[in-house]
């Protein structure tokens, strides 16, 4: 049966492509011969070593007892490479049966033997590197190596469908954070089925290579000789192990982001579900593997919707067999795309439906039109601000999942994804049009500390008090006196844990205790501090979290007590507080929002009222600025510098670009503001030098060899 709502469509059976890389016998037929010749062979490998794992887990088990009556197929002739110098090393040992890859002098002697995977092996190969470089000099290996690039996706691909698949860790690429405060945020610019990332960092990798390599073993013998054969071996594992992920309960839980997240999380792994789909799996099960291609999509034009040196920047990062990826740069709302699956395939030649899926992304600013047989759709993705999805962390890129069922599984996804530069701010009117970018966006975290940071206990002690001058005075005006009245007591019922503590704490020989005890007291604040202040209302972390972020949008809050703060920035205990509230408002006046009035005093250009959308944005960015480093610096603490984006996709930009339209609401041009300056543009990316009326000469875009920041260039 076919799932409800869905009309059947045809498949078309096309040979499938493998991806780029420089292997022989890049292809893989799929047809109802290959799948006649796999039904009707029983391939009983020689049984070079009777057991699968030498380990007593009820895994290992199971897997030893069905091979043992022969209704697995073992590991011969499967592969692990390991690829950091044994820093992650799989216990292959305690596999018998599984190879483990030397490379051949020749090879070691031309290539590195540590790092990412470099070839695509001809045998069956799961591989390993737990190795990284820091967020912001490349990050993990899919990123630094693969995922920025055409080339780097589609030697994925050529891996994902000649059945190898690697194993990383995210390291820094995938946490909770900004700008490396904590962490930096989802950091990747696509998603894929190609290999797998793991959450964490040395060693996290390990046990989603045994749930993978233990679920390869379970297969019925010609099972695994027709994934083998066919080369869908991985698409197969990828397709299982999501099936099976622990957020994935039912059927509908596979066709949402649960079961494709960027990065996995290892304690969510559920080995023996897994393990034992792949035994259960029959030759007629194995799912489709959905193969995409571009039809046809917008395009974005350099020097008019974006601005790079360099000529090869464009929005495409790649088109591979499994995955499109693109970066939006258009100036336009949004970018539209017409993308086929006809060449999907299925090893029984069935009818297949599909489903195309927004995992990750605001189903308001993206729209997608199935053609009525299914194996195409029409995209249209507005861009997204960075988005917070629920259970996840900070995110700058859309994914959306393609799938086909031939009536007895679903496929593994392929993916069609689009990522928004962090740095750039984009600002809307009501009925869609573009009013502003802004090319270098600020930081947007509050600096709020941790449920389990003691800070909270100190600030909680300090709003109690009626001194404490203006911060008191701000946060009093903007915090319900209920959460104000909470934190003093939670600091008075956790005063007696936290003094034991810092006894403790001053005791050497009780080290093991004062951990012990600073653990205890951390899980205390954060659980008060995720209580509700009101019954059915906000925690009272989110509570001070909307106070904070209420002061930061009030536009006049440093133009009318800017005396006071830049008193709070020279006694702040951040010793550069001063310099960072002196150049945030500098920028101010560069980006003509402040007009000086004095040596070091400002003064809004506009009324509070008549400011844009871009102009309170900026603001608020001042605000965030003198709320960590003047007002509240014991408490709040925050990266001062702009949102970081890989330099690998753009160049630094310290400008604003405010679009003007004409009374038919035709856009005319823009005044690009930098450097206390304004310039004007017509609609084709043209200078006007002269003015709005004036003749239009081509600019030119270099790098400022000063200050590595992009800058036009007129004749």
């Amino acid at each position: 049966m076919f799932p409800s709502g869905m009309k059947r469509g045809r498949t078309l059976m096309n040979p499938i492509p493998s991806g780029k890389v420089p292997t022989p016998k890049r292809r893989i037929v799929a047809c109802a011969p290959l799948f006649l010749a796999v039904a009707m062979e029983l391939i009983l490998l020689p049984a070079t070593q009777a057991q699968i794992a030498s380990h007593t887990d009820p895994v290992a088990k199971i897997l030893n007892d069905w091979f043992a009556e022969g209704s697995a197929a073992g590991l011969n002739g499967i592969v692990y490479e390991n690829r950091d110098d044994a820093h992650s090393m799989f216990d292959h040992p305690n596999y018998p049966q599984l190879e483990f890859f030397h490379p051949s002098p020749e090879e070691a002697a031309k290539y590195p033997v540590k790092g990412p995977a470099i070839a695509v092996r001809p045998t069956p190969t799961f591989s390993n590197s737990s190795m990284s470089a820091p967020a912001d000099k490349g990050g993990s290996l899919p990123r630094l190596t693969y995922y920025c690039e055409n080339s780097g996706l589609n030697f994925l691909g050529g891996q994902y469908l000649h059945n190898n698949l690697s194993f990383y860790p995210e390291h820094q690429d995938h946490d909770e954070g900004f700008n490396g405060r904590a962490g930096w945020g989802d950091l990747y610019p696509t998603n894929t089925p190609y290999l797998l990332i793991s959450q964490g960092s040395s060693f996290t990798d390990k046990p989603f290579l045994q749930a993978f390599i233990r679920a390869t073993a379970a297969f019925k013998p010609e099972v695994q000789s027709g994934l083998i054969k066919t080369r869908l071996l991985m698409p197969t594992l990828q397709s299982l192990f999501r099936q099976t992920y622990g957020p994935v309960k039912t059927e509908a839980d596979y066709l949402t982001g649960k079961a494709h997240p960027v990065v996995f999380e290892g304690s969510k792994i559920d080995e023996e579900r897994f393990v034992r789909r792949a035994h259960g799996m029959t030759v007629a099960a194995i799912p489709p593997i959905v193969l995409l291609e571009v039809v046809k999509e917008s395009q974005a034009q350099p020097g008019k919707d974006y601005f790079e040196e360099r000529k090869e920047v464009t929005e495409k990062i790649a088109d591979s067999p499994c995955v499109i990826s693109r970066v939006f740069r258009s100036s336009a709302f949004a970018h539209e795309m017409t993308v086929t699956a006809r060449k999907t395939g299925d090893l029984m030649n069935r009818l297949l439906d599909f489903k195309w899926v927004l995992l990750q992304g605001d189903p308001a600013r993206v729209q997608i039109k199935p053609s009525p047989t299914g194996e195409e759709a029409q995209i249209s993705v507005a861009w997204h601000p960075m988005m917070h999805p629920e259970g996840g962390i900070n995110t700058h890129r859309v994914d959306i999942g393609v799938f086909a069922y031939n009536g007895v599984t679903w496929s593994a996804p392929s993916f069609i994804t689009f990522y928004m530069l962090p740095n750039e701010a984009r600002f809307y009117s009501q009925d869609g049009r573009l009013e502003e970018i802004c090319y270098e966006a600020g930081n947007p975290d509050l600096g709020l500390p941790e449920l389990t940071d003691l800070r909270w206990l100190s600030f909680g002690r300090t709003l109690s008090t009626t001194s404490g001058g203006l911060p008191n005075l701000l946060l009093r005006q903007n915090l319900p006196v209920a959460s104000v009245k909470a934190l003093k007591k939670i600091a008075d019922d956790l005063a007696d844990a936290q003094g034991a503590w810092r006894k403790l704490d001053s005791d050497k020989e009780r080290k093991a205790d004062a951990d012990k005890a600073l653990a205890k007291l951390k899980e205390q604040l954060a659980s008060k501090l995720r209580q509700p202040v009101r019954e059915g209302g906000q925690s009272l972390w989110k509570s001070v979290e909307t106070a904070v972020s209420t002061i930061a949008d009030d536009p006049t809050l440093y133009a009318a007590m800017q005396d006071q703060i830049r008193e709070l920035a020279r006694v702040s205990s951040k010793p550069n507080a001063a310099n960072e509230v002196l150049n945030a408002t500098q920028r101010l006046v560069s980006f003509l929002i402040f007009e000086k009035t004095s040596k070091d005093g400002v003064a809004l250009r506009y009324a509070p009222q008549k400011l844009t959308q871009g102009e309170r944005y900026q603001l608020r960015q001042l605000h965030l600025t003198v709320l960590s480093e003047a007002i509240l610096p014991e408490f709040l603490e925050r990266k001062t510098t702009p949102a970081f984006a890989d330099p690998r996709f753009t160049s630094t930009k310290d400008w604003r670009d405010v679009y003007r339209y004409n009374k038919n609401n035709e856009c005319t041009g823009w005044t690009r503001i930098s450097g206390g300056k304004e310039s004007e543009f017509d609609a084709d990316g043209r200078l006007l030098p002269e003015g709005r009326k004036g003749p239009s000469v081509a600019v030119t875009y270099v790098r400022d060899t000063a200050s590595n920041k992009l800058k036009f260039v007129a004749p």
